[in-house]
């Protein structure tokens, strides 16, 4: 009986952890970088023939709005465009799952964001956005950007 019963644990627990290795796909890539502000970022982050090249930001608050927040809402959020540009000379779409946090000095997190996306096939220049909220008055704090992407299959 206790055999019976744990070849039909052991099955149940291969059944359940079969889909959750077939969805894992592909690696979690990691890398943290300086905070694109004026410029693009080169991230170089590669997996197969897909190619995360650089990441940007767009609607960055300047200095007069900064000091506007301070002055009078330091509650006033700020929605930056989190911008990655990406080549898949692959014959086939994949599907990642992008994330960008903003970090302090210290390392502590002022805003995180993501999204999944497809990286469509033949492409060589192409982009996946999406918006970051912060708060205006941290702009000036953040330092580095930490990129994840989980390449999906």
């Amino acid at each position: 009986m206790k055999n019976l019963l744990r070849t039909a644990v052991l099955a149940a627990s291969a059944c359940l952890a079969a889909p959750m290795a077939l969805a894992a796909g592909g690696p979690l890539l990691e890398k943290e970088v300086e905070v694109p502000r004026a410029t693009r970022i080169p991230l170089d982050m590669a997996w197969e023939k897909c190619v995360l090249v650089d990441v940007e930001t767009q609607n960055d608050p300047n200095e007069k709005l900064v000091q506007a927040a301070k002055d009078h809402d330091p509650k006033d959020l700020t929605f930056l465009l989190v911008r990655f540009r990406y080549q898949n000379t692959d014959w086939v779409d994949h599907r990642v799952r992008l994330r960008a946090v903003l970090l302090d000095a210290s390392g502590n997190v002022l805003a995180d964001a993501g999204r999944m996306g497809t990286m469509d096939k033949g492409q060589t220049s192409d982009t996946l956005s999406f918006p970051m909220k912060l708060k205006t008055v941290d702009w000036p704090n953040a330092v580095k950007m930490k990129v994840t992407a989980s390449f999906l299959k």
